[in-house]
């Protein structure tokens, strides 16, 4: 890619991304994020293959393909990642990730042997819809994994980026059972309900895509009104109660990628100590130039070649040392 290309890619990524999280209504960022897709995202799309709460990413798979055929590639994938977009609450950006998803699955087959698929899981955003309405349609999703497909959740990673981050813990808290709880978890760039402020948001302001005005449009698509009541007695980031033992209903091993120029750098910090503290295995990659979500949009949002590399590097190493633990556990 030339770097005047690079250059070029990089501003409208970034506007759009910026575009998305900062203005008023919902309609024009979910139009901006799907011609987004449509022009620049369309590598892998033939990866893609729909199924009623999301879609697969999977090579060598035909569009169309009988249900025979798939349930093959689920029986012989090593591990089944279930991933949950981020986009604020109010749009998905999931198909802008799948040439990302695709490069960790060929890393993870060329250096470690390990076959793998992503589930990504599709959702209702607000302000349609609000809490919990998205946490049910996810454990729903989770559930058809385990017991539908009957995919054992120790061959699943489940994943998230942004706001899905916050979905998938109040998901685990509220609605899956810890005695199913995947083998791990991954959180890019997480978002978790923290209010606006503190040292990295003084710091990184105008450096990064979200500022003040992204956390209030999140807060008004999750959350409605302030004196919203929600049913079955159910709260929101509940998981922020420090009474609440991160550890008892999380993943045992859990990989976060944090940004040096994200305003939810703490944010981020925040939920691995206290993920750490609970005994969960917490492996962090933090890249001094990283703003949100750029593992995700490695190749358009961060320069260095040995950064985006690092970003894979790192995944494979977290996700071959829980296969082959699982491996090492079986044998026994």
């Amino acid at each position: 890619m030339s770097s005047l290309w690079w250059k070029f890619r990089n501003w409208i990524v970034m506007w759009a991304l910026t575009f998305a999280y900062t203005f008023p209504k919902a309609l024009q960022p979910r139009r901006v994020i799907h011609y987004l897709g449509r022009f620049l995202f369309r590598a892998r799309s033939d990866w893609i293959h729909p199924e009623e709460k999301g879609y697969w990413v999977v090579e060598d798979v035909k569009k169309n393909a009988k249900r025979e055929e798939l349930n093959d590639r689920i029986s012989e994938a090593d591990v089944i990642f279930m991933w949950i977009p981020g986009g604020g609450f109010r749009f998905d950006l999931g198909k802008l990730y799948v040439p990302t998803f695709a490069t960790w699955m060929r890393a993870l087959e060329a250096d470690k042997s390990i076959k793998s698929m992503f589930y990504v899981a599709e959702y209702s955003h607000g302000p349609e819809s609000l809490f919990p309405v998205a946490i049910k349609e996810i454990a729903d999703t989770y559930h058809w994994l385990t017991e539908t497909l009957g995919i054992n959740p120790n061959k699943i990673i489940i994943g998230a980026d942004d706001a899905g981050v916050a979905i998938a813990l109040d998901a685990l808290l509220l609605k899956i059972n810890p005695s199913i709880k995947p083998a791990a978890m991954i959180c890019v760039c997480p978002y978790t309900g923290l209010e606006a402020g503190g040292e990295s948001w003084r710091e990184n302001l105008g450096k990064d895509i979200l500022n003040e005005n992204s956390i209030t449009r999140m807060e008004e698509c999750y959350l409605g009104r302030e004196d919203a009541e929600y049913e079955g007695g159910l709260s929101p980031f509940t998981y922020l109660d420090k009474s609440k033992v991160i550890g008892s209903f999380v993943p045992s091993r859990m990989l976060i990628y944090l940004g040096g120029k994200q305003v939810l750098l703490e944010e981020g910090g925040i939920l691995a100590s206290r993920a750490g503290s609970s005994g969960v295995q917490v492996m962090m990659v933090q890249e001094p130039s990283g703003i949100h979500l750029w593992p995700m949009f490695a190749n358009d949002l961060v320069e260095d070649i040995n950064v985006r590399q690092n970003v894979v590097d790192k995944l494979v190493e977290f996700v071959s040392s829980i296969y082959y633990s699982e491996a090492k556990h079986k044998r026994k």
